[in-house]
């Protein structure tokens, strides 16, 4: 049987732009879900103090959000760096990439009005599949010989093993949720410092 040629290209640079467009559309999408809170004009001094802070949950899923996506976006970059061809396999894996990204919005949103352990769940998923679904990308260029001269194998598992840890952590918070919301609304803040550690380990080893 003839074999099926998967559409190899020498640059990676379309795949830059659609991305970074995206995540630019989902960055000023996410800040869309505040709301003028509706109080009278008379009473404002007064009540208004009190209508923002009923959206204290929102702003902090806003803030998460935000933060999560630009270092995404920072990852991604610094990745698509050291991807130097593609192919139709790259293509189709950077499109479910992106289809993860531009559902946050959503979850974000539904977690900052109800703050419920189920939207939290939603959310935690969604951001765990982008983590997993960008690490799978990495890890098809790499093993596709798509990447550049310097990713040698060690170098190749190593950022592929340091890209779970985002998903993991998330995934870690839906068990949390389920004892305390709060705490696993926290959760997430562990990624700092298992990634300032997986480095550590990575440059003494």
């Amino acid at each position: 049987m003839p074999t099926v040629r998967l559409l190899e290209g020498e640059d990676t640079d379309r795949i830059d732009g659609l991305s970074d467009g995206l995540f630019a559309i989902v960055l000023t999408l996410l800040v869309l879900q505040f709301q003028i809170p509706d109080v009278p004009a008379d009473s404002a001094a007064t009540e208004l103090p009190a209508a923002l802070a009923d959206q204290e949950t929102l702003l902090f899923s806003y803030l998460l959000s935000f933060g999560v996506v630009g270092i995404y976006w920072i990852v991604h970059h610094n990745l698509f760096e050291r991807i130097e061809r593609h192919d139709r396999g790259l293509l189709y894996g950077n499109l479910l990439f992106l289809l993860f990204v531009s559902f946050i919005p959503f979850p974000t949103e539904l977690l900052g009005i109800y703050g419920t352990q189920f939207a939290w769940t939603l959310y935690a998923c969604n951001l765990a599949l982008v983590g997993l679904s960008l690490t799978a990308l990495w890890w098809y260029a790499y093993r596709r010989g798509f990447t550049t001269d310097e990713i040698t194998p060690r170098v190749g598992r190593t950022v592929a093993t340091r890209g779970l840890i985002g998903p993991a952590v998330f995934l870690l918070s839906i068990a949390v949720a389920a004892v305390s919301l709060t705490a696993a609304f926290l959760t997430p803040i562990l990624i700092v410092p298992l990634q300032a550690l997986w480095v550590r380990r990575f440059r003494s080893s």
